[in-house]
């Protein structure tokens, strides 16, 4: 009797003890700063604007998702000595993020392979998922540009995808980019 309660005792005890996340915290924080490092050192004469740090989470049952939020062109600063861009600024600056977005693509595309090779804690049929969102000034025209881009693919593809080594036009192609 005295065995049977201890082991249903023993038995209520494990169950509420709740497992540990298969991607822990550590992992997910070094990836972020990888994120945030090829954001930053994209271009030294023009950089992107990293708005804040990267953030990851693993979601169990779906895979691990990262988020930031990036101004594409840097320098569109309003000022006290320059208050009001011209019609013609707005237009070259939407132009010149228009362009910017191509490279952003890529870097995703690239830190996809990236975060699937070092995340290994996520089972190959899970997600990565890296969603940016793009920051606009309230006065930039934003025709034909998106507010967000996201890329997401099963870990696995993209492990063989890496494997493969896949030119840039494969690449795209294989794991295209939702924009919204």
């Amino acid at each position: 009797m005295k065995r049977t309660a201890f082991l249903l005792l023993l038995l209520a005890a494990t169950c509420g003890v709740a497992q540990r996340p298969r991607v822990n915290r550590v992992a997910l924080a070094a990836m972020e700063r990888t994120f945030d490092q090829r954001i930053l050192r994209f271009d030294v004469n023009d950089p992107f604007d990293l708005l804040g740090s990267t953030r990851g989470v693993y979601l169990e049952g779906y895979g691990a998702v990262f988020t930031a939020e990036v101004n594409l062109v840097a320098s569109a600063v309003i000022t006290p000595f320059r208050p009001k861009p011209s019609a013609d600024e707005i237009e070259r600056l939407r132009q010149r993020k228009a362009a910017r977005l191509a490279l952003l693509k890529k870097h995703m595309r690239e830190m996809m392979l990236s975060l699937a090779a070092s995340l290994e804690g996520v089972p190959p049929q899970e997600h990565i998922a890296l969603g940016v969102s793009v920051f606009y000034f309230s006065w930039e025209n934003r025709e034909g540009l998106p507010s967000q881009v996201l890329m997401r693919a099963q870990r696995q593809k993209l492990v063989d995808a890496g494997a493969r080594r896949l030119g840039d036009a494969a690449l795209e192609q294989s794991l295209p980019a939702e924009e919204f």
